[in-house]
């Protein structure tokens, strides 16, 4: 399925604020658009924020700041800092270092040197066949999602939250060929703006026609968004001067 297909489906079933967005991981740099935009000393989630609001196509490498990301994607190999775990610990999300191993063994990582860097694009754009795709939306749309992926196959949703590393979330998607739910970081809303209503949905993009075939099935049996409120199809209880001043108005006519 192309990517700009697949956001059709995204458009039409769930009109996110924001545009659903690919990643594409790079070997090479002939593999890369050459309208990308790049930019030095910024976060892997300034980036991927940048192409979903702004549609931008955007490349990313050893290059950006963020040491967690740069470890998640491969970039890097860890220093003696971060393998102690003082990361997670001088940033306050760790009572104590050996604490703060346990956040830095939780994030999911790449081969230190498997690929050279990774570009994020709009669906819409179809700029490649997309590795991963993410997309961001409010509890109820990405509900939406939810629905979509366990239609054919029941059960629960399962996902795990790391409250940091975002980023590596989403990578996660790729490299165990699951869907996540994604609970954006805090430096994905400090440094990358996501707003405090929302959240994100991440899938390896081998799982986009089981997605788009589910939202549309799902959609035509009345599971929706905007959700139906029932509220709106339900008689009002009026006070009782409204409801003598409409029989007054009726018997007039």
């Amino acid at each position: 399925m192309k990517a700009s297909e697949f956001n059709r489906f995204v458009e039409k079933y769930i009109r996110p604020s924001t545009y659903p967005i690919g990643f594409r991981l790079v070997k090479h740099e002939g593999e890369v658009p050459e309208k990308a935009r790049r930019f030095e000393g910024i976060t892997i989630c300034q980036a991927y924020n940048m192409a979903r609001r702004y549609k931008w196509t955007v490349y990313f490498d050893a290059n950006t700041i963020c040491p967690i990301g740069l470890v998640a994607y491969g970039f890097c190999e860890a220093d003696e800092l971060y393998r102690r775990g003082e990361l997670a610990y001088d940033a306050g999300y760790a009572s104590t270092k050996e604490a703060g191993i346990e956040f830095e063994n939780a994030v999911a990582k790449l081969r230190t040197g498997e690929y050279s860097g990774a570009f994020v694009f709009p669906l819409e754009r179809d700029e490649a066949v997309p590795d991963f795709a993410v997309i961001y939306g409010t509890p109820a749309q990405i509900l939406r999602l939810i629905h979509s992926v366990l239609h054919e196959r029941g059960g629960a949703f399962e996902t795990r939250i790391l409250g940091r590393a975002a980023c590596s979330e989403y990578l996660e998607a790729f490299i165990e060929k699951k869907p996540r739910f994604v609970l954006p970081c805090y430096g994905d809303r400090l440094f990358g703006l996501t707003q405090d209503d929302e959240v994100a949905f991440a899938f390896p993009w081998s799982m986009a026609e089981e997605i788009a075939r589910n939202l549309e099935a799902t959609h035509k049996r009345g599971i929706r968004y905007p959700v139906p409120a029932t509220s709106l199809r339900l008689k009002l209880s009026l006070p009782k001067s409204y409801e003598e001043s409409l029989k007054n108005m009726k018997k007039s006519d």
